[in-house]
């Protein structure tokens, strides 16, 4: 899962060199997650198949190493359903040629191919996905029918959401005179009351945090697991792009958690930023992370050491399960959380038999003391 570049991110890249690198990881690990024989990826910024430094674009890795899998001989290998489209018309041409595909009308597009450019087309997508796991890949603010189709799939079906942006692009969606209908779908009728405080905000910077924590919590108001990354560009100056990761399950919202930290940087407790190239200033003081940071590994373990009466005796996993969502934390903070709680004496830490573990696992069982706040 790790960037086949360590320094990746030390470089400007383009929103499709971004898609390229951390597309086809995450793919693999979504996949894996959904636990089904067909699934269904949908891109629909899928450029023209090559990236310009000659490197296969996300859609075409995909594809491939599927293609491959089907050809070896191993067992009970997923089957995938490819649909592309892209706005400009001259690069579905040369995706066309990309993938093989003869330019004559009449020649068939092979089974697990299929184009969006055309009504009929979405209108299969959108009903497959209402009993195939997929993933939609977009820039839901690059042009009208990504908006289109991705506002559908979010009403429709369970489709999980992989949206790559400009911020600059969304932050000009929102302040249109015309609400657009994935804008008007996530918002609803809060979405006046919203550009009316963000127009309030003078800072570039709270603006921004504002708009995208509104963008997250408008997908949980319709039971999504959203998680956000945020890359800036290396140099201080330029727009930020965020990967909106958007899960129906809590198992893919937590694996696309466990994802995204191979890739971020990290505050000085272990607590994730999920963010890269952020100039983050590790706190010059100890203990002064809980009061500048808003997830901090101090602040969690205070957390836990309150809720006996509803964390006691379930594992660390557990515990994690039920208490991440929504949170920058990782499977990592629990285990070291657990730890300090258990060397302040505040949980005993044991096995299935009830026997105390000399190391700290996911499956440690907490035991909260007596004297424990509950």
């Amino acid at each position: 899962m790790l960037s086949t570049f360590p320094n990746f991110f030390q470089t400007k890249r383009s929103l499709s060199e971004i898609k390229a690198e951390l597309l086809p990881a995450y793919f693999r690990v979504w996949a894996e997650t959904v636990h089904a024989e067909e699934v269904i990826l949908a891109d629909l910024n899928a450029g023209n198949g090559y990236e310009p430094n000659g490197e296969k674009a996300a859609a075409l890795q995909i594809l491939e190493e599927f293609q491959e899998a089907e050809n070896a001989t191993e067992t009970e290998v997923k089957t995938m359903k490819l649909f592309l489209n892209d706005p400009a018309k001259t690069n579905l041409e040369k995706l066309k040629q990309s993938l093989g595909i003869p330019e004559e009308e009449e020649t068939k597009l092979p089974e697990n191919i299929a184009f969006l450019n055309e009504p009929e087309t979405r209108e299969t997508l959108l009903k497959l996905l209402q009993k195939v796991p997929g993933l939609i890949v977009a820039d839901p603010f690059s042009y009208a029918p990504a908006q289109e189709i991705v506002a559908e799939a979010i009403q429709n079906t369970a489709a999980d959401l992989f949206l790559l942006f400009d911020f600059k692009k969304l932050e000009k969606t929102f302040l249109a005179a015309n609400p657009t209908i994935l804008l008007s779908q996530l918002f609803g009728p809060d979405f006046p009351e919203l550009k009316a405080q963000f127009l309030l905000m003078k800072s570039v910077k709270r603006r921004q945090q504002f708009l995208m924590e509104q963008l997250e919590n408008s997908f949980r108001k319709q039971e999504f697991y959203p998680v956000s990354f945020r890359i800036d560009p290396p140099e201080k100056a330029g727009n930020a792009v965020y990967l909106l990761l958007v899960n129906k399950s809590k198992i893919n919202y937590l694996q696309a958690k466990e994802f995204l930290k191979n890739y971020s940087e990290f505050q000085e407790d272990g607590v994730p930023l999920f963010g890269v190239n952020l100039h983050y200033q590790p706190v010059a003081i100890p203990g002064f992370s809980e009061f500048l940071n808003k997830y901090s590994l101090e602040n969690l373990t205070r957390e836990l050491a309150t809720m006996k009466s509803k964390f006691h005796y379930q594992t660390i996993r557990e515990i994690y399960e039920a208490h991440s969502p929504g949170t920058h934390y990782i499977l990592d903070n629990y285990v070291a959380a657990f730890r300090n709680l258990r060397k302040a004496e505040t949980v005993n830490l044991v096995d299935a038999n009830n026997k105390k573990v000399a190391k700290v696992t996911l499956d440690s069982v907490v035991f909260y003391r007596l004297h424990s706040k509950s």
